[in-house]
């Protein structure tokens, strides 16, 4: 797998030496995590946004 990266090839090389699995499946695994937390992180802020859309409407409702 082709890393444009000096530094993150030789952080795959070493990690996947150290855990004893392929390069590809360190660069997967970690590609796989980060999207997974990214998709956490933007649903976390639609919620929030949300949040402080039904806080707006409320304070305005009740003239806050």
């Amino acid at each position: 797998m082709q890393i444009l990266d000096t530094k993150l090839q030789k952080q795959v090389k070493v990690v996947s030496k150290r855990l004893g699995l392929n390069p590809r499946d360190v660069v997967n695994r970690a590609v796989s995590t980060y999207l997974g937390s990214m998709k956490e992180f933007t649903d976390l802020q639609k919620e929030l946004r949300m949040w402080d859309i039904l806080s707006a409407e409320t304070l305005r409702k009740y003239k806050f």
